[in-house]
């Protein structure tokens, strides 16, 4: 199946086929994601323009699962920050705690979420 993506609509939709997802997104400051960990999924962030942190670490604690195999709201513990601009893509493998911070202007970002199985 074909489908053509640009990030310059207005409104961007979410592509979902089985457990593959490729989501659009646009941020502006003041912004921060709730924490989350993926039990089976990776993520993939690319960042179309703007610039963003990412709070990354595989020790965490507490958090609610909202649905199988998915934490929200868990406490990162010792994490690593990492600075994203425009260009950059980061892989971000399944049970790593992560938050995304927007502190000025705007991001734009591509996530996409890749099954372990």
């Amino acid at each position: 199946m074909y489908r053509r993506f640009s990030l310059n609509d207005e409104k961007l939709e979410d592509f979902k086929r089985g457990n593959f997802m490729i989501r659009f997104l646009r941020f502006n400051a003041p912004f921060k994601s709730e924490t989350e960990v993926h039990k089976k999924v990776n993520d993939m962030y690319i960042v179309y323009s703007g610039k963003a942190k990412v709070l990354l670490s595989d020790d965490y604690e507490g958090g609610r699962e909202v649905e199988p195999y998915e934490i929200r709201g868990c406490n990162i513990l010792n994490y690593e920050t990492i600075d994203m601009k425009s260009g950059d893509v980061l892989f971000i493998p399944a049970n790593t705690s992560h938050q995304l911070l927007v502190e000025e202007g705007s991001l734009t970002i591509v996530i996409i979420k890749i099954p372990e199985e």
